[in-house]
């Protein structure tokens, strides 16, 4: 059986989870926690979390996992099957990975722990998060799904970016950087309506709370 080992406050994680459980597969869930102990490295090389267990040994790193599963279950897909569509698709994730979620990344400090912001990280994260949704304007087809076509890995990979995004530009600018987008805040609702969205969204929330109050 697969096993995805990670925790559900992960964001990636949530993303990996998701597709495994749109895609049908069996699996359990591991939980683990980001660690630089060479026992773990030996199965994710830079110590992170999403970690996925198959048959033939581990992979790590979100993009990779999902391509995995493409691969190995492309009767059910998320990738369209034309050869520009799928690109389009990529180009999305690869925005969102970018310049949303690895920005709002350096806030995440701040909003669980209170660590204080300097004005200077303050103003280049903000900056950030605005060129990057404006991107992400500039691509969204939003109609309904993130890309052109049918619902599709963009869906999955920016709905869990993008809240991340959110819930640090809320915390830190009483600003919801989602809102600068026509449709994207309608687009995220549709998102979270999803019946496996919204248990994922649960347990994730009550995993937070739990390691914020450590």
């Amino acid at each position: 059986m697969i096993k995805l080992y990670g925790a559900a406050f992960s964001n990636m994680f949530n993303a990996v989870k998701l597709a495994l459980l749109e895609k049908g597969f069996d699996f359990e869930e591991i939980e683990t926690f980001p660690s630089q102990k060479p026992e773990y490295l030996q199965i994710s090389p830079m110590g992170k979390i999403p970690v996925l267990e198959v048959n033939e040994g581990f992979l790590s790193e979100t993009n990779t996992i999902l391509e995995f599963l493409e691969d190995i279950n492309p009767e059910m897909p998320l990738f369209p099957e034309d050869a520009y569509e799928r690109a389009k698709v990529r180009e999305l994730m690869k925005v969102f990975e970018l310049y949303i979620d690895a920005p709002a990344r350096k806030l995440v400090p701040a909003v669980m722990r209170g660590k204080e912001v300097s004005e200077e990280q303050y103003n280049q994260v903000r900056a950030e998060l605005e060129r990057g949704i404006t991107a992400v304007g500039r691509l969204a087809a939003l109609n309904p799904h993130l890309a052109e076509g049918d619902y599709s890995f963009a869906d999955i990979y920016g709905y869990y970016t993008l809240g991340l995004a959110r819930w640090v530009s809320k915390a830190i600018y009483q600003w919801d950087v989602a809102r600068e987008v026509d449709g994207l805040v309608e687009w995220y609702q549709r998102m979270a309506a999803n019946p496996f969205v919204k248990s994922i969204d649960e347990t994730a929330s009550s995993s937070l709370a739990r390691v914020m109050q450590k």
